[in-house]
Parts: structure tokens; sequence; C-alpha cells
């Protein structure tokens, strides 16, 4: 019997107490504690919805699920992990066992089939980081690149070809127009034509759906257009690496592993630094921070001995801030105020010649120039009303959070002020019960992590598939969420979020973009709403719905997330 159905078995109470306090509490207070909102089943989907697989690694839970097994399947348990179970205690061996440590050993593996869990969950969460080097080999398929991907990668070529020592080149292009794509097939010339494969390319990403996302676009690039065979290294989370022998190929690094290494692996860290010829930071507006500035430093420090080496920069906006600031002047110094951008007139240029280009009358905005190409598709804005009925010292607490010269965006206490708002969140139920009738696909931008979870519990209670994304999840149920809602199959047509799929996420059902967070932050905004962008010749949609509150479309919309920060480049 599943560990879900097993649940089933359990009190009302039990079930509450799994589920959290706050939870609880919460529902209450948003009048959804009647009777009848309280059935086993309900409960456990919440459970199920809110905590997945991860909820086994309470002992307590563990111990209720032994509990509610068969008898003689518990005593086979007994008799295979105790030695002495001559006067066996159903409730004491339940205990003992739920305490044993919960991980990739005989009992856990056995617990997760008696609960008909297929998958060796303990082994998922590190099989893919643990794998570090692999080789790939090329087949004679061609990959086309569009216009304006060519133009880019033409340009960056140029620079990644020339006798510069120390070359920093930033790539703007907006979010869905194939940024890894592109980056991807500048690196598969690079490493073929100009390394000839002697040599290091790192990437360095911030999170592993952006790593994950990378390593397969290069996977499939490279097999499409690559000289023979490549070495692909894995190295973030648990992965490990020899560096006895010099690293040749493209190494995909996470951020975090990178200035752990920095700090306690000085052998390793000096052979990437000597090895690397081009260091590639994905969401380069998060490199002007103070440990990845050192980072990028050490890595952009040549001695005579070394060859040539390159810093290439990916944004879909480029600034850090939404203020004219030294942060920002700071951060494009970083790349030499080298800035490669989509230049709609040469893209004209190239595809109807001199004469003609002039002479018609196209398209100069970037955003509405690829949204008329149905490279990105159109936002339809809506804005979420609801009775701002906030107390005096609520009022007081958000009062700077609304003052448009403060640069620094919400604090956690002003968005939990948002996040318990009963009527704005009335409000937002409204809209995702609306999106629910409608079978539109909608990707929620919550306002903390209770805040997804509470959307998400009273979503579950009303019957609506969904599924939550989190900081707190493991790779398995994160995954298995994701995999829901991309599944066209599957009802879940709402997956909710909270700083998680501002990156590395690319759904291309996605037919609403329900941002309930609210911002000041340019940066984070047009992540936000990015994630509906994909036209339909991107293999997304034509339209997608902006759902958003009133204060961020006051102050932005996607138009001015892309141009904000032009004025900071030198071109």
């Amino acid at each position: 019997m599943s560990y879900l159905d097993l649940m089933s078995n359990f009190s009302i109470s039990t079930l509450q107490k799994i589920l959290g306090n706050e939870i609880i509490e919460n529902l209450n207070e948003w009048n959804y504690s009647q009777e009848d909102k309280w059935s086993k089943k309900k409960l456990v989907s919440m459970i199920d919805c809110l905590y997945g697989i991860n909820i086994l690694k309470k002992s307590c839970v563990r111990e209720q699920l032994l509990l509610s097994m068969r008898k003689n399947d518990v005593i086979s348990l007994a008799q295979k992990y105790f030695s002495n179970n001559s006067e066996f205690d159903l409730r004491k061996v339940c205990k003992v066992l739920s305490e044993k440590q919960w991980g990739n050993n005989s009992l856990s593996l056995e617990l997760l089939r008696s609960w008909e869990i297929e998958n060796n969950i303990f082994e998922n969460s590190n099989k893919t980081e643990t794998s570090t080097v692999s080789k790939i080999i090329s087949s004679e398929r061609f990959f086309e690149l569009l216009d304006y991907q060519f133009f880019i990668k033409q340009r960056v070529l140029n620079i990644l070809n020339s006798d510069l020592p120390l070359g920093k080149v930033l790539v703007h292009m907006p979010t869905g127009t194939g940024k890894t794509k592109t980056a991807m097939h500048i690196i598969t010339n690079y490493l073929g034509f100009t390394l000839h494969k002697k040599g290091l390319v790192i990437w360095v990403a911030h999170t592993t759906e952006l790593l994950e996302q990378a390593y397969s676009t290069f996977c499939s690039v490279w097999k499409h257009l690559g000289d023979g065979e490549i070495n692909v290294y894995r190295f973030w989370s648990n992965a490990e690496l020899d560096c006895e022998e010099p690293f040749n190929g493209i190494m995909f690094c996470g951020l975090g592993k990178l200035m752990s290494v920095a700090k306690g692996n000085k052998k390793l860290y000096s052979r990437l630094i000597e090895d690397c010829r081009l260091f590639v930071f994905d969401e380069a507006h998060k490199a002007a921070a103070t440990e990845t500035k050192k980072i990028i430093a050490d890595f952009m420090r040549k001695t005579s001995e070394m060859k040539n080496r390159f810093l290439l920069g990916l944004t879909a906006t480029p600034g850090r801030t939404s203020d004219y600031s030294d942060e920002n002047q700071n951060f494009s110094l970083m790349f030499e105020n080298r800035i490669v951008s989509i230049d709609s007139d040469v893209i004209n240029y190239m595809n109807f010649g001199k004469q003609v280009s002039e002479n018609l009358s196209l398209e100069k905005n970037i955003i509405s120039y690829f949204q008329k190409r149905k490279i990105l598709s159109k936002m339809q804005k809506e804005e979420l009303c609801y009775e701002q009925n906030f107390s005096k010292e609520e009022l007081a607490v958000l009062k700077s959070g609304f003052d448009s010269n403060e640069s620094k965006d919400f604090t956690n206490r002003q968005l939990e002020i948002f996040a318990r708002n009963k009527s704005r969140n009335q409000a937002i139920l409204t809209g995702l019960r609306k999106m629910y009738l409608l079978k539109k696909p909608t990707i929620v931008f919550a306002c903390s992590v209770l805040h997804a979870k509470m959307l998400s519990a009273i979503l579950t209670l009303e019957d609506i598939p969904n599924c939550v994304v989190t900081g707190d999840m493991n790779s398995f149920d994160r995954k298995k969420a994701i995999d829901s809602f991309k599944d066209r199959n599957n009802p879940c047509n709402i997956i909710i979020n909270f700083e998680v799929l501002t990156t590395g996420f690319d759904s291309t059902n996605i037919q609403c973009v329900f941002i309930t967070r609210p911002t000041k932050s340019i940066v984070l905004y047009s992540q936000m709403l990015g994630r509906g962008l994909r036209g339909p010749l991107m293999g997304g949609q034509e339209e997608c719905l902006l759902i958003d509150v009133k204060d961020n479309l006051e102050s932005f919309d996607n138009e001015k997330a892309f141009s904000y920060f032009d004025s900071y480049w030198n071109k």
C-alpha cells in the first residue's frame, strides 16, 4: 500500500499536525476551518502537494506509517533488523525502526518499496551531480540559428578570436529569444575551431536549474555541430574533481561550489584558473556581488605564461538596480562597457538589403519587433485590485516600500504583511479560480514560502490541481512538480513558487504569469515577466496574460524592463 494510502488511516489530528500549525492557523484565519473541508482525503492531498516525499524525512511520520502497515509486514522488518524480538511490541518496534537513519541504506530502501515509491530517492538526489565528467560525440545533423542569434554569435566570436589578452563582453538578449542556445553555439565554435579542444570553458550559474538547462543545451548543440569528442564536466552540488591532469572541454560549475573551492581547495582552484580560457557567467547581473567579483578577478588575472582569456556575461537585464547608481556603473565597467545587443536595423539590413530596409517602416523597439515576428508573445495586462485594508501599524511598516526614491526592494517583513492580507489573498484566489476554469497554464510568484504553500493548500482544498515549488524542496519533488505542470496530459495547470522559477525555468505552455509579489527590482520583475514571453516560433504562445498587483503595474512594463539600463552602456 502506498504511503499516501496509509496516511488515510491517520487520525485527523495527526494529519493536521503533519501539515503544520502555521498552515492550519492561516487556513482558519482565511475561513477555511469548516468541518467538511477537513476530510482525511483533503488533508493527505495537501500534505502531498506541499511536502511530497520530503515528508518522509520526519521520523514521526515514518512511525505513523509503520503503525498503519499490516502487522505481519512490520514483524518481518523486525525479524530482519532486530536480533532479539522474542518480546514483540508493535509500538516499540515501529518507534525504533522510525528512528533509524533515513538515507541510502537497506532499511530505508525496503520502506520505500513497501510504501510503493519506485525510485531510489536518495540516489536520485545525488546521481546527476556525482557523474562529474562524461564524453559526448557529435552527429552529422545541423542545428540552425535564427538571424538575430547568428548576428550575436558572429559579434561575440570576433571578440573571442581577437588579440585581446583579457577580453570582456556582455551579451544582452530578451528572455525567450534563445540566449542559452546562442551562447552554446558560440562556445561550440570557440572550443572546436579556436581552442581545438585544448583548454577549458567554465560556465558558472547560481542555481541547479540553470546549470541543468545549460548542460542539456550544450550537449544538444555539440552533438549537432561539434567536432568529434569533448569532455563535459558537471561540477555542482556533491560532485568532486581530480585536478592531477589539465582540464580540457567545458565545465558547468555552481557559483557556490566555485566559492567553496576557492576557500578550501587551493590546488584545484589554481588548476581551474590556469586551464580556463573562457569564463561564462549566466545571469550576469548577479556578477557584481562582492564575493563573485573576487572570483571573476581571479580568473581574469593573466600571467605572462598564460594564454589569452575572456569573460562572457549573459543577461536579459544588464544592470543591478533600477536607479542610476555607482553599482550599475561599476557593473558595466566589469565588462569594459562592451555589450553585444540585438540591433534590429542590422537584422533588417541582413534580411531585406540596404535599399528596402531604409525605405520600409520597420519596428525599432526590440520587444515589439520580436512580438511581430512571433518570437516573443504579446502580453495582455490585467490589474489585481483589492481593498487595501491595512492597519495603521502595517501601513507604517509598508510606507518605505512604496517610496519610489528607495532603491532597496521590499523587506521580508513587508512581504509578510502582503502575504497575510485577507482581502488581497481573496482577490488572488478569485483570479486563480478563473485561470483554472479557463484552463490557462499559470505560473504564480508568491510573496513567501508560506504564502506559496497557503495558496496551494486552499486550491487543493477546492479540488483545483496545482503544484508548488520552493527552495526547501528536494530535487526529486521539485522535478516531479515541474514535470506535472509541463505535462499537458496532467490536469495540473497552476504552478506556485517563491524565488525559484524566476530563472532556469522554461515551460512553453505558460499562458498566464500571475505576480502576487510586489517588487521594486526591475531585474526581478523582468525575470518573472520573462517566464511567459516565449512566442510561437520559440514553441510558446502568441499571447500571454499578465496578472499583477497594481503597485507593480504602475512602475514597470515589459518594454521598460528590457531597455531600462541602456543609459549605462557606451555604444
